[in-house]
């Protein structure tokens, strides 16, 4: 289900999700069954599945005619639910018939994506940006005809370098001109630069937050930080929410 933002508030609990100032954002609340699974692929019909949907529609509807088509994905710490997230927004995306979808895992320091579609590590982004591979010869099938993946590829230990590399503007101007949408999974924006250094060469900006988990004070650092490097946050996707019946939304006064 989905919420406006609403106006920024102090609150007295440390622990809640962001808020913007710009009702026309985005937030969904995820339920708590969320899990590190492929569930839009594995268990279609589930309501998880359907509330993945609801961001994809809502997605498409913001801007009609131009919606933001390059994704990225952030969270101001580990273990929010962000990289299940990307997987499953991405597969939802790929469920049209007519869109082609390109999901990049930029998390160099803890890649997911190959995990999730059983694939191989590389090559991937890194050998795109540090050898100068072809992209081409770096995209794998996902798990829909759709759908394709840039795993983060051989390891290094220089990964702010990789991000901060003056080639991934191409990389994407070259994916933009193949794909009606591209996701992108990136680290933890608390803890490292990544998602702030590429935020502003996408459209849009999803911060992924555990409702009861992520502290206010790192939402709203997050949220600075994006804003001073010129990114555009379009909403957030708050996972954990616990709820007694699915279709019951929790106020956000409350929590």
């Amino acid at each position: 289900m989905w919420l406006p933002f609403g106006k920024n508030r102090e609150d007295k609990k440390d622990k809640s999700p962001p808020l913007a100032a710009d009702e026309n954002d985005l937030v969904v609340l995820m339920d708590s069954s969320l899990d590190s699974k492929l569930v839009v692929y594995q268990d279609p019909r589930s309501f998880p599945s359907e509330q993945y949907r609801s961001f994809r529609t809502n997605l498409r509807a913001m801007n009609p005619g131009d919606a933001p088509r390059t994704l990225l994905f952030t969270s101001p710490a580990p273990d929010e639910g962000k990289s299940t997230t990307v997987a499953n927004i991405a597969l939802s995306l790929a469920e049209f018939q007519n869109l082609k979808v390109c999901l990049i895992d930029m998390d160099l320091r803890s890649p997911k994506m190959h995990e999730f579609f059983d694939l191989p590590l590389g090559p991937g982004v890194t050998d795109v940006l540090m050898d100068r591979t072809n992209p081409r010869k770096v995209l794998q099938a996902g798990s829909s005809p759709n759908l394709s993946v840039i795993t983060a590829g051989r390891p290094t230990n220089k990964p702010n370098e990789v991000t901060a590399s003056e080639y991934v503007q191409d990389f994407m101007g070259f994916l933009k001109q193949e794909y009606n949408y591209i996701v992108i999974d990136t680290p933890p924006c608390n803890l490292f630069g990544d998602a702030a250094q590429i935020g502003k060469l996408v459209d849009g900006v999803i911060l992924v937050v555990a409702l009861g988990e992520t502290m206010k004070a790192q939402a709203d650092a997050t949220l600075e930080t994006l804003a001073s490097a010129g990114a555009n946050v379009v909403g957030s996707f708050v996972t954990q929410v616990r709820s007694a019946e699915p279709t019951v939304v929790p106020d956000l006064e409350d929590v």
